[in-house]
């Protein structure tokens, strides 16, 4: 996602490096990269999706850190990095460090399982869901990316033919 952002933002291409230079983005997961683990950074209380985004100075080179507990966190991490060059422009030093307040943030699109929107005037629900797994369109990908890039992890869908079940803790 980093990658894809930066490159369609740039309009360049943007290589992958194993060493770090001056100006690298650096990011990971302290289980994913020894760097970041010793970076000994303070995720512990950021959650399964909160990230941190911090300039930091690495082998005597200035840098960018998104840093995560997780993958998911990660991800989080690098969208906001990409809403903050697309707005403001990447500021000269940051110190971002960020988790959602509830755990599931969702999307309803009153779509239900035959494909019908109760409410809407879009045509036919987007969900194909007697096709998967074995056809994903690509449309779920680009809704999955726009989703996670305003940290929705969730979509609401009903079924009009069910009856209504109470659920109870």
């Amino acid at each position: 996602e980093l990658k894809t952002g930066l490159e369609r933002l740039l309009s360049k291409k943007i290589p992958f490096f194993d060493e770090i230079d001056e100006g690298s983005i650096v990011l990971g997961t302290p289980g994913s990269s020894p760097l970041i683990e010793q970076l000994d950074l303070p995720l512990e209380n950021l959650g399964r999706e909160g990230f941190l985004i911090r300039s930091l100075e690495i082998d005597r080179r200035d840098v960018t850190v998104i840093a995560a507990q997780t993958d998911t966190g990660l991800l989080y991490g690098v969208f906001r990095l990409l809403r903050l060059a697309q707005s403001d422009g990447l500021p000269e030093s940051v110190d971002i460090s960020d988790r959602p307040a509830i755990d599931l943030r969702l999307l309803n699109h009153w779509d239900n399982l035959d494909r019908h929107v109760e409410r809407g005037y879009s045509g036919q629900s987007l969900w194909d869901w007697w096709r998967l797994p074995d056809i994903v369109d690509p449309r779920y990908t680009g809704y999955a990316r726009a989703n996670a890039s305003i940290g929705i992890n969730g979509t609401v869908l009903n079924n009009v033919n069910a009856k209504p079940e109470v659920l109870t803790p």
